[in-house]
Protein backbone atom coordinates (compact mmCIF):
# COMPACT_ATOMS: atom_id res chain seq x y z
CA UNK A 1 0.00 0.00 0.00
CA UNK A 2 0.90 3.26 -1.14
CA UNK A 3 2.34 5.88 2.14
CA UNK A 4 -0.11 8.53 0.81
CA UNK A 5 -2.67 5.57 1.14
CA UNK A 6 -2.12 5.42 4.83
CA UNK A 7 -1.91 8.60 5.43
CA UNK A 8 -5.22 9.15 3.42
CA UNK A 9 -6.57 6.20 5.05
CA UNK A 10 -5.70 6.60 8.81
CA UNK A 11 -6.84 10.68 8.21
CA UNK A 12 -10.21 9.23 6.81
CA UNK A 13 -11.17 6.45 9.74
CA UNK A 14 -10.09 9.47 12.56
CA UNK A 15 -12.37 11.78 10.68
CA UNK A 16 -15.14 8.99 9.91
CA UNK A 17 -15.13 8.22 13.31
CA UNK A 18 -15.71 12.16 14.31
CA UNK A 19 -18.39 12.00 12.05
CA UNK A 20 -19.77 8.96 12.78
CA UNK A 21 -20.21 10.14 16.18
CA UNK A 22 -22.33 13.19 15.11
CA UNK A 23 -24.17 11.12 12.06
CA UNK A 24 -25.55 7.90 14.25
CA UNK A 25 -26.61 10.58 17.06
CA UNK A 26 -30.15 11.16 15.20
CA UNK A 27 -30.58 7.42 14.87
CA UNK A 28 -30.95 7.54 19.00
CA UNK A 29 -32.80 11.11 19.10
CA UNK A 30 -34.80 10.62 16.11
CA UNK A 31 -37.61 7.71 17.83
CA UNK A 32 -36.78 8.95 21.04
CA UNK A 33 -37.56 13.08 20.22
CA UNK A 34 -40.58 11.76 17.85
CA UNK A 35 -42.28 9.59 20.74
CA UNK A 36 -42.24 12.06 23.37
CA UNK A 37 -42.37 15.43 21.33
CA UNK A 38 -44.98 14.25 18.61
CA UNK A 39 -44.19 13.95 14.83
CA UNK A 40 -45.52 17.33 14.13
CA UNK A 41 -42.89 19.54 17.22
CA UNK A 42 -40.44 16.97 15.43
CA UNK A 43 -40.61 18.68 11.97
CA UNK A 44 -40.51 22.13 13.71
CA UNK A 45 -37.29 21.43 15.18
CA UNK A 46 -36.27 19.97 11.77
CA UNK A 47 -37.57 23.03 10.05
CA UNK A 48 -35.42 25.31 12.44
CA UNK A 49 -32.42 23.15 12.26
CA UNK A 50 -32.34 23.15 8.44
CA UNK A 51 -32.47 27.56 8.69
CA UNK A 52 -29.60 27.05 11.26
CA UNK A 53 -27.60 24.96 8.85
CA UNK A 54 -27.38 27.80 6.30
CA UNK A 55 -25.72 29.98 8.73
CA UNK A 56 -23.25 27.44 9.78
CA UNK A 57 -22.39 26.68 5.95
CA UNK A 58 -21.37 30.60 6.02
CA UNK A 59 -19.70 30.62 9.12
CA UNK A 60 -17.53 27.74 8.15
CA UNK A 61 -16.62 28.98 4.98
CA UNK A 62 -14.74 26.50 3.28
CA UNK A 63 -11.72 26.53 5.88
CA UNK A 64 -11.74 23.16 6.81
CA UNK A 65 -10.49 22.62 3.60
CA UNK A 66 -8.46 25.06 3.24
CA UNK A 67 -6.73 26.50 6.74
CA UNK A 68 -6.25 22.80 7.76
CA UNK A 69 -4.16 22.60 4.64
CA UNK A 70 -2.24 25.79 5.93
CA UNK A 71 -1.77 24.09 9.25
CA UNK A 72 -0.29 20.96 7.74
CA UNK A 73 2.21 22.98 5.79
CA UNK A 74 3.31 25.29 8.98
CA UNK A 75 3.06 22.26 11.51
CA UNK A 76 6.60 23.21 13.00
CA UNK A 77 6.23 27.09 13.22
CA UNK A 78 3.34 27.75 16.03
CA UNK A 79 3.46 31.06 15.40
CA UNK A 80 2.17 31.15 12.10
CA UNK A 81 -0.18 28.65 13.27
CA UNK A 82 -1.31 31.26 15.88
CA UNK A 83 -1.57 33.86 12.90
CA UNK A 84 -3.68 31.59 11.36
CA UNK A 85 -6.23 30.53 13.47
CA UNK A 86 -6.60 34.19 14.75
CA UNK A 87 -6.98 34.82 11.23
CA UNK A 88 -9.70 32.06 10.40
CA UNK A 89 -10.97 33.38 13.68
CA UNK A 90 -11.73 37.03 13.21
CA UNK A 91 -13.08 36.07 9.91
CA UNK A 92 -15.42 33.77 11.33
CA UNK A 93 -17.06 36.18 14.07
CA UNK A 94 -17.65 38.79 11.24
CA UNK A 95 -19.52 36.30 9.36
CA UNK A 96 -21.45 35.65 13.05
CA UNK A 97 -22.14 39.12 13.29
CA UNK A 98 -23.72 39.16 9.81
CA UNK A 99 -25.73 35.98 9.70
CA UNK A 100 -27.10 37.84 13.54
CA UNK A 101 -28.36 40.94 11.41
CA UNK A 102 -29.90 38.07 8.57
CA UNK A 103 -31.58 35.94 10.89
CA UNK A 104 -33.28 39.13 12.72
CA UNK A 105 -34.58 40.28 9.60
CA UNK A 106 -35.98 36.73 8.21
CA UNK A 107 -37.74 36.97 11.76
CA UNK A 108 -39.23 40.37 11.05
CA UNK A 109 -40.49 39.78 7.72
CA UNK A 110 -41.18 36.13 6.96
CA UNK A 111 -44.34 35.34 9.19
CA UNK A 112 -43.52 31.56 8.68
CA UNK A 113 -40.22 32.03 9.97
CA UNK A 114 -41.42 34.38 12.99
CA UNK A 115 -43.88 31.75 14.30
CA UNK A 116 -40.59 29.47 14.92
CA UNK A 117 -38.05 32.43 16.52
CA UNK A 118 -38.02 30.37 19.57
CA UNK A 119 -36.67 27.64 18.07
CA UNK A 120 -34.47 29.87 15.25
CA UNK A 121 -33.17 31.67 18.32
CA UNK A 122 -32.11 28.91 20.21
CA UNK A 123 -30.41 26.80 17.63
CA UNK A 124 -28.27 30.16 16.88
CA UNK A 125 -25.71 29.32 20.00
CA UNK A 126 -25.11 26.07 18.32
CA UNK A 127 -24.06 27.78 15.14
CA UNK A 128 -21.44 30.00 16.95
CA UNK A 129 -19.95 27.45 18.96
CA UNK A 130 -19.97 24.09 15.97
CA UNK A 131 -18.91 26.85 13.20
CA UNK A 132 -15.86 28.18 15.90
CA UNK A 133 -14.66 24.71 17.25
CA UNK A 134 -10.99 24.71 15.78
CA UNK A 135 -11.32 21.29 13.71
CA UNK A 136 -8.88 22.81 10.81
CA UNK A 137 -6.15 23.04 13.86
CA UNK A 138 -6.19 20.01 15.83
CA UNK A 139 -6.30 18.00 11.73
CA UNK A 140 -3.15 19.87 10.74
CA UNK A 141 -1.40 19.32 13.94
CA UNK A 142 -2.53 15.60 13.43
CA UNK A 143 -3.78 16.31 16.92
CA UNK A 144 -7.14 13.75 15.70
CA UNK A 145 -7.04 12.06 19.04
CA UNK A 146 -8.39 15.44 20.73
CA UNK A 147 -10.61 15.62 18.62
CA UNK A 148 -12.17 12.32 19.00
CA UNK A 149 -12.13 12.33 22.97
CA UNK A 150 -13.89 15.97 23.48
CA UNK A 151 -16.33 14.70 20.54
CA UNK A 152 -17.42 11.69 22.12
CA UNK A 153 -17.62 13.14 25.97
CA UNK A 154 -19.86 15.79 23.86
CA UNK A 155 -22.34 13.39 22.87
CA UNK A 156 -22.25 11.54 25.72
CA UNK A 157 -23.70 14.18 28.19
CA UNK A 158 -26.10 15.74 25.51
CA UNK A 159 -27.56 12.10 24.99
CA UNK A 160 -27.98 12.27 29.13
CA UNK A 161 -29.49 15.88 29.29
CA UNK A 162 -31.79 14.85 26.57
CA UNK A 163 -33.35 11.83 28.79
CA UNK A 164 -33.11 13.41 31.19
CA UNK A 165 -35.00 17.08 30.81
CA UNK A 166 -36.75 16.10 27.43
CA UNK A 167 -39.97 14.63 29.21
CA UNK A 168 -43.13 15.98 27.51
CA UNK A 169 -44.31 17.40 24.55
CA UNK A 170 -43.67 21.19 25.78
CA UNK A 171 -39.99 20.02 26.67
CA UNK A 172 -39.19 20.76 22.61
CA UNK A 173 -37.35 23.67 22.88
CA UNK A 174 -34.69 22.29 25.49
CA UNK A 175 -33.42 20.05 22.51
CA UNK A 176 -31.44 22.95 21.28
CA UNK A 177 -30.78 24.59 24.47
CA UNK A 178 -29.14 21.63 25.73
CA UNK A 179 -27.25 21.11 22.10
CA UNK A 180 -25.43 24.89 22.82
CA UNK A 181 -24.72 23.82 26.03
CA UNK A 182 -22.75 20.80 25.27
CA UNK A 183 -21.38 22.78 22.39
CA UNK A 184 -20.09 26.19 23.84
CA UNK A 185 -18.45 23.63 26.80
CA UNK A 186 -16.85 21.17 24.06
CA UNK A 187 -15.16 24.52 22.37
CA UNK A 188 -13.92 26.26 25.50
CA UNK A 189 -12.62 23.04 26.43
CA UNK A 190 -10.79 22.47 22.81
CA UNK A 191 -9.32 26.08 22.84
CA UNK A 192 -7.73 25.65 25.75
CA UNK A 193 -6.18 22.38 24.48
CA UNK A 194 -4.94 24.23 21.94
CA UNK A 195 -3.46 27.61 23.51
CA UNK A 196 -2.81 26.05 26.59
CA UNK A 197 -1.54 22.42 26.25
CA UNK A 198 -0.39 22.34 22.57
CA UNK A 199 0.91 25.73 23.23
CA UNK A 200 0.01 27.42 20.11
CA UNK A 201 0.44 31.16 20.38
CA UNK A 202 -2.37 33.99 20.51
CA UNK A 203 -1.85 36.35 17.97
CA UNK A 204 -3.21 38.95 16.12
CA UNK A 205 -5.04 38.20 12.42
CA UNK A 206 -2.60 38.82 9.63
CA UNK A 207 -4.59 40.56 6.81
CA UNK A 208 -2.65 38.54 4.11
CA UNK A 209 -3.67 35.29 5.89
CA UNK A 210 -6.97 35.85 6.12
CA UNK A 211 -7.21 37.27 2.25
CA UNK A 212 -5.06 34.00 1.52
CA UNK A 213 -8.17 31.73 3.41
CA UNK A 214 -10.93 33.48 1.75
CA UNK A 215 -8.93 33.05 -1.79
CA UNK A 216 -8.67 29.43 -1.38
CA UNK A 217 -11.60 28.70 0.53
CA UNK A 218 -14.05 30.29 -1.87
CA UNK A 219 -14.87 27.83 -4.58
CA UNK A 220 -15.47 25.06 -1.63
CA UNK A 221 -17.45 27.30 0.13
CA UNK A 222 -20.15 28.33 -2.31
CA UNK A 223 -20.00 25.00 -3.74
CA UNK A 224 -20.83 23.76 -0.21
CA UNK A 225 -23.43 26.60 0.34
CA UNK A 226 -25.14 25.96 -2.73
CA UNK A 227 -25.18 22.29 -2.35
CA UNK A 228 -26.50 23.12 1.11
CA UNK A 229 -29.41 25.04 -0.10
CA UNK A 230 -30.83 22.39 -2.38
CA UNK A 231 -30.52 19.61 -0.13
CA UNK A 232 -31.93 21.49 2.88
CA UNK A 233 -34.06 23.23 0.32
CA UNK A 234 -36.80 20.41 0.23
CA UNK A 235 -37.13 20.96 4.29
CA UNK A 236 -37.91 24.68 3.93
CA UNK A 237 -40.23 24.72 1.05
CA UNK A 238 -42.49 21.65 2.63
CA UNK A 239 -42.94 24.29 5.69
CA UNK A 240 -44.52 26.20 3.97
CA UNK A 241 -46.42 24.30 1.45
CA UNK A 242 -47.20 21.32 4.00
CA UNK A 243 -46.42 22.36 7.63
CA UNK A 244 -44.37 20.73 10.03
CA UNK A 245 -46.20 17.26 9.81
CA UNK A 246 -44.99 17.11 6.24
CA UNK A 247 -41.25 18.08 7.01
CA UNK A 248 -41.20 15.22 9.66
CA UNK A 249 -42.08 12.68 7.10
CA UNK A 250 -39.76 13.73 4.29
CA UNK A 251 -37.00 13.83 6.94
CA UNK A 252 -37.74 10.26 8.28
CA UNK A 253 -37.19 9.47 4.70
CA UNK A 254 -34.25 11.21 3.83
CA UNK A 255 -32.54 10.74 7.57
CA UNK A 256 -30.42 7.74 6.25
CA UNK A 257 -29.66 8.58 2.85
CA UNK A 258 -28.26 12.32 4.28
CA UNK A 259 -26.57 10.76 6.87
CA UNK A 260 -24.91 8.32 4.77
CA UNK A 261 -23.63 11.36 1.98
CA UNK A 262 -22.61 13.46 5.55
CA UNK A 263 -19.97 10.69 6.09
CA UNK A 264 -18.35 11.50 2.47
CA UNK A 265 -17.12 14.80 4.43
CA UNK A 266 -14.19 13.39 5.93
CA UNK A 267 -13.17 11.34 2.55
CA UNK A 268 -13.23 14.87 1.18
CA UNK A 269 -11.21 16.19 3.59
CA UNK A 270 -8.52 13.38 4.24
CA UNK A 271 -8.42 13.33 -0.07
CA UNK A 272 -8.45 17.08 -0.57
CA UNK A 273 -4.82 17.55 0.42
CA UNK A 274 -3.59 14.12 -1.25
CA UNK A 275 -5.41 15.12 -4.10
CA UNK A 276 -3.71 18.11 -4.72
CA UNK A 277 -0.40 17.36 -4.27
CA UNK A 278 -0.56 14.29 -6.53
CA UNK A 279 -2.81 15.78 -9.58
CA UNK A 280 -0.13 19.41 -9.23
CA UNK A 281 2.84 16.95 -9.75
CA UNK A 282 2.00 14.70 -11.86
CA UNK A 283 -1.78 14.75 -13.63
CA UNK A 284 -1.48 11.40 -15.09
CA UNK A 285 -0.79 9.22 -11.93
CA UNK A 286 -3.05 11.76 -10.04
CA UNK A 287 -6.12 10.50 -11.79
CA UNK A 288 -5.31 6.77 -11.54
CA UNK A 289 -5.22 7.67 -7.76
CA UNK A 290 -8.47 9.04 -8.54
CA UNK A 291 -10.18 6.01 -10.42
CA UNK A 292 -8.78 3.93 -8.22
CA UNK A 293 -10.70 5.54 -5.07
CA UNK A 294 -13.51 5.80 -7.08
CA UNK A 295 -14.33 2.50 -8.40
CA UNK A 296 -13.78 0.84 -4.50
CA UNK A 297 -16.03 3.03 -3.30
CA UNK A 298 -18.72 3.07 -5.75
CA UNK A 299 -19.11 -0.32 -4.56
CA UNK A 300 -19.41 -0.13 -0.96
CA UNK A 301 -22.02 2.41 -1.81
CA UNK A 302 -23.83 0.91 -4.38
CA UNK A 303 -23.82 -2.17 -2.05
CA UNK A 304 -24.91 0.17 0.84
CA UNK A 305 -27.96 1.84 -1.94
CA UNK A 306 -29.15 -2.06 -2.26
CA UNK A 307 -29.50 -2.67 1.45
CA UNK A 308 -31.52 0.28 1.53
CA UNK A 309 -33.70 -0.16 -0.80
CA UNK A 310 -34.72 -3.45 0.45
CA UNK A 311 -34.96 -3.16 4.01
CA UNK A 312 -36.52 0.59 3.80
CA UNK A 313 -39.57 -0.25 5.53
CA UNK A 314 -38.27 -1.81 8.19
CA UNK A 315 -35.52 1.20 8.74
CA UNK A 316 -38.39 3.94 9.01
CA UNK A 317 -40.33 1.47 11.33
CA UNK A 318 -37.18 1.66 13.45
CA UNK A 319 -36.76 5.51 13.68
CA UNK A 320 -40.63 6.60 13.67
CA UNK A 321 -42.25 3.39 15.49
CA UNK A 322 -45.22 3.42 13.61
CA UNK A 323 -45.71 2.93 9.54
CA UNK A 324 -45.22 5.92 7.30
CA UNK A 325 -45.84 4.57 3.97
CA UNK A 326 -44.52 8.13 2.49
CA UNK A 327 -41.38 8.30 4.27
CA UNK A 328 -40.74 4.68 2.98
CA UNK A 329 -40.84 5.80 -0.43
CA UNK A 330 -38.66 8.76 -0.14
CA UNK A 331 -36.04 6.96 1.59
CA UNK A 332 -36.58 4.31 -1.34
CA UNK A 333 -35.81 7.07 -3.80
CA UNK A 334 -32.87 8.33 -1.93
CA UNK A 335 -31.14 5.05 -1.25
CA UNK A 336 -28.35 5.59 -3.87
CA UNK A 337 -28.13 8.78 -2.91
CA UNK A 338 -25.24 8.84 -1.12
CA UNK A 339 -23.31 7.10 -4.57
CA UNK A 340 -24.41 10.12 -6.68
CA UNK A 341 -23.27 12.68 -3.96
CA UNK A 342 -19.66 11.17 -3.87
CA UNK A 343 -19.36 10.77 -7.14
CA UNK A 344 -19.76 14.69 -7.96
CA UNK A 345 -18.10 15.71 -4.84
CA UNK A 346 -15.06 13.46 -5.69
CA UNK A 347 -15.02 15.09 -9.37
CA UNK A 348 -15.06 18.46 -7.80
CA UNK A 349 -12.74 18.73 -4.69
CA UNK A 350 -10.85 15.95 -5.93
CA UNK A 351 -9.69 17.04 -9.25
CA UNK A 352 -11.46 20.35 -10.53
CA UNK A 353 -10.07 22.14 -7.23
CA UNK A 354 -6.71 20.85 -7.39
CA UNK A 355 -6.44 21.76 -11.13
CA UNK A 356 -7.38 25.22 -10.52
CA UNK A 357 -10.46 25.03 -12.15
CA UNK A 358 -12.83 25.25 -8.61
CA UNK A 359 -15.00 28.29 -10.82
CA UNK A 360 -16.90 25.01 -13.37
CA UNK A 361 -16.95 23.09 -9.98
CA UNK A 362 -18.61 26.15 -8.50
CA UNK A 363 -20.82 27.21 -11.63
CA UNK A 364 -21.90 23.38 -11.74
CA UNK A 365 -23.53 23.17 -7.80
CA UNK A 366 -24.91 26.78 -8.29
CA UNK A 367 -26.67 25.51 -12.06
CA UNK A 368 -27.56 22.84 -9.98
CA UNK A 369 -29.39 24.27 -7.24
CA UNK A 370 -31.26 26.53 -9.70
CA UNK A 371 -32.57 23.21 -11.53
CA UNK A 372 -33.36 22.13 -7.98
CA UNK A 373 -35.38 24.96 -7.08
CA UNK A 374 -37.22 24.96 -10.84
CA UNK A 375 -37.75 21.11 -9.67
CA UNK A 376 -39.62 21.81 -6.67
CA UNK A 377 -42.11 24.61 -7.49
CA UNK A 378 -42.86 21.77 -10.55
CA UNK A 379 -42.83 18.42 -8.61
CA UNK A 380 -44.08 19.28 -5.26
CA UNK A 381 -47.49 20.75 -5.77
CA UNK A 382 -47.95 17.01 -7.96
CA UNK A 383 -46.69 14.43 -5.80
CA UNK A 384 -46.26 16.33 -2.18
CA UNK A 385 -43.67 14.61 -0.38
CA UNK A 386 -41.95 12.24 -3.08
CA UNK A 387 -41.64 15.28 -5.68
CA UNK A 388 -39.50 16.52 -3.09
CA UNK A 389 -37.45 13.54 -3.17
CA UNK A 390 -37.64 13.21 -6.66
CA UNK A 391 -36.46 16.87 -7.44
CA UNK A 392 -33.57 16.44 -5.15
CA UNK A 393 -32.45 12.59 -6.66
CA UNK A 394 -32.71 14.40 -10.63
CA UNK A 395 -30.76 17.40 -9.09
CA UNK A 396 -27.92 15.39 -7.91
CA UNK A 397 -27.38 13.50 -11.13
CA UNK A 398 -27.83 16.70 -13.18
CA UNK A 399 -24.69 17.75 -11.16
CA UNK A 400 -22.88 14.44 -12.12
CA UNK A 401 -23.29 15.35 -15.25
CA UNK A 402 -22.23 18.89 -15.18
CA UNK A 403 -18.97 18.14 -13.10
CA UNK A 404 -18.16 15.19 -15.24
CA UNK A 405 -18.48 17.04 -18.30
CA UNK A 406 -16.62 20.25 -16.74
CA UNK A 407 -13.83 17.74 -15.29
CA UNK A 408 -13.52 16.04 -18.86
CA UNK A 409 -12.69 19.38 -20.61
CA UNK A 410 -10.24 20.46 -18.73
CA UNK A 411 -8.23 17.41 -17.95
CA UNK A 412 -8.25 17.26 -22.17
CA UNK A 413 -7.30 20.59 -22.47
CA UNK A 414 -4.27 19.79 -19.75
CA UNK A 415 -3.15 16.86 -21.55
CA UNK A 416 -3.43 18.62 -24.97
CA UNK A 417 -1.04 21.31 -23.00
CA UNK A 418 1.66 18.68 -21.51
CA UNK A 419 1.65 17.07 -24.82
CA UNK A 420 2.92 20.14 -26.60
CA UNK A 421 5.45 21.49 -23.78
CA UNK A 422 7.03 17.83 -23.99
CA UNK A 423 6.92 17.81 -27.89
Amino acid sequence: MHQDTKIFLANFFQLSFLKGISRILPLITTPFLIRVIGIEKFGTLEFAKAISFYFTTFVSYGFRYSATKQVALHKQDKNTIGQIVSSVYIIKLLIIVICLLVMVMLIVFVPKIREERIYLLCFFPVVIASSLFPTFAFQGLDKMHWLTSLNLISKVLFLAGLFIFIRKPTDDFLFPILLAAVDILRLLIALFILYGRLNIPVSWPVWSIMKQQIREGLHIFLSELAIMFYSRFPTIFLKFAGGSTVVAIYTLGDKIARITAGMLDPFMQALYPIAYQKISSNLKLGIQYIKYLTKNSLIILGIIGIVYWIFADKIIWLLADTDLPEAVEVFKIHAFLPAIIFLSKLLGIGILIPLQAGRKYTLSILLTGLIAVGLHFILVPLFQVKGAAWSILLSEVFAVIFIFLATYREVSILKVNNNQLNY
